[in-house]
């Protein structure tokens, strides 16, 4: 079947779209390993010997008060960064695959939320997908079904 100028046109676009979404997804993930860094670097900042005011309130005291709330903000940002980048990269290779188009809508627009690449990459995403040739690519790809396993 001849395919038309414009549906190749999309087709590539989709390509480097579900790439851009997966190096996204690899940033994210990435950052799961910082987040270790990060609190040993905040930890020596807070045993760190401050002067006292006379009459003022005890430095390590207050940071031994506020150490379990980090703790709790970096498991939180940790999971989430997880969460994110592991739907990122699912989404990502379900464009790539042509496969569960409204999985894909709903990564673009989560990704959107990551301003200002995220949100450009959601935008174009969101533009492409919705595109008049664009549905049929997705419906073809489900119309094969798993014969396609290959590709």
């Amino acid at each position: 079947m001849q395919r038309s100028l414009e549906t190749e046109k999309i087709e590539k676009q989709l390509n480097v779209i579900s790439i851009l979404f997966m190096v996204l997804a690899g940033f994210s993930l990435l950052m799961v390993l910082f987040i270790p860094v990060h609190f040993m670097m905040m930890q020596s900042v807070m045993n760190m010997d401050f002067p006292r005011p006379r009459e003022g309130p005890d430095p390590r005291k207050m940071f031994r008060e506020m150490q379990s709330a980090f703790i709790v903000l970096y498991v939180l940002v940790g999971v989430l960064s997880l969460v994110l980048g592991g739907f990122l990269l699912a989404t990502g290779i379900n464009i790539r695959r042509r496969r569960h188009f409204t999985f894909c809508v709903v990564g673009s627009a989560l990704i959107c939320i990551s301003f200002p690449l995220g949100t450009a990459l959601g935008i174009w995403s969101l533009l492409t997908l919705y595109d008049k040739h664009t549905r049929p690519l997705f419906a073809e790809r489900t119309d094969l079904g798993d014969s396609d396993f290959l590709d």
